[in-house]
């Protein structure tokens, strides 16, 4: 009995033998067949990898290169640069400006003109004529050369000048004025020797009474009688002719002259 037992484990052992060997060599079988098949597939993976163009033992073939004849074109001749660095600006030709490039601005400055100094007036010297009072009390006529620019209407501009009043200078010198503060000249005309002198309301009124009236009457004929185109004044407020100026009867319905005071 133990020898039936020691063969049938022998006989078991020798089966599990060869069923290993054969299971081994049904996968070395297997792997044979599947290289075989894939045989094709790898070679054409490692032409490709080779640089053969997809197909199997493909040698890499170098790039064609095709020659072509530059067109002919027109080339400025060379210039000596001298001693000019490489990116220095070409010079330019005499008589013209240099020409701008895209990142320099050029500017040119033209030469200032000559600044223009103002036309000085034509000065007409011509008497005015102020007053002053003595240690009496009396009222004395003083006459004043006055610049004044000359125009188309000198005796309007020798009125309006005597209107404005003795300068800072002449009141310093004892000089004053009758005529109102605040008479404006409305109006001059001049016919047969006689200047027809237009005032306004303001002229009628004199704080200082006739002695007052009188001085800026004479004040006023005589400045205009120094004209040789007048020898009378008539004076007119607001452009009517009225018969006395102010509340005291100093009359003026009349031509004044110089004679007249």
């Amino acid at each position: 009995m133990a020898q039936k037992r020691t063969s049938r484990a022998r006989s078991s052992s020798l089966r599990s033998r060869s069923i290993g060997c054969l299971f081994w060599l049904c996968l070395i079988a297997v792997i044979v067949a599947v290289g075989y098949a894939t045989r094709a597939q790898l070679a054409d993976t490692f032409s490709r990898l080779a640089g053969g163009g997809g197909k199997p033992g493909a040698a890499t073939s170098a790039p064609k290169v095709t020659m072509r004849q530059l067109p002919e074109t027109s080339v400025p001749p060379a210039t000596d640069t001298g001693s000019q660095p490489p990116n220095a600006p070409a010079a330019q030709p005499p008589g013209k400006p240099p020409a701008a490039s895209p990142d320099r601005v050029v500017t040119v400055t033209r030469p200032a003109a000559p600044a223009q100094t103002p036309e000085r007036p034509i000065l007409r010297k011509t008497r005015l004529f102020f007053l002053s009072v003595d240690q009496n009390g009396n009222i004395l006529m003083k006459g004043v050369i006055r610049p004044i620019p000359q125009s188309d209407s000198p005796l309007k501009d020798a009125l309006e000048t005597l209107l404005k009043g003795p300068t800072s200078q002449e009141i310093n010198l004892g000089l004053l004025t009758m005529i109102p503060t605040g008479t404006l000249l409305r109006g001059v005309t001049v016919k047969d020797d006689i200047a027809y002198l237009d005032f306004s309301e303001s002229f009628r009124f004199n704080t200082l009474g006739v002695d007052g009236m009188k001085a800026q009457l004479r004040q006023v004929v005589y400045a205009a009688t120094e004209f040789p185109t007048v020898r009378k004044v008539q004076f007119l407020i607001e452009g009517k002719k009225v018969d006395y100026l102010g509340t005291e009867g100093v009359k003026i319905n009349e031509p004044l002259s110089r004679s007249s005071f």
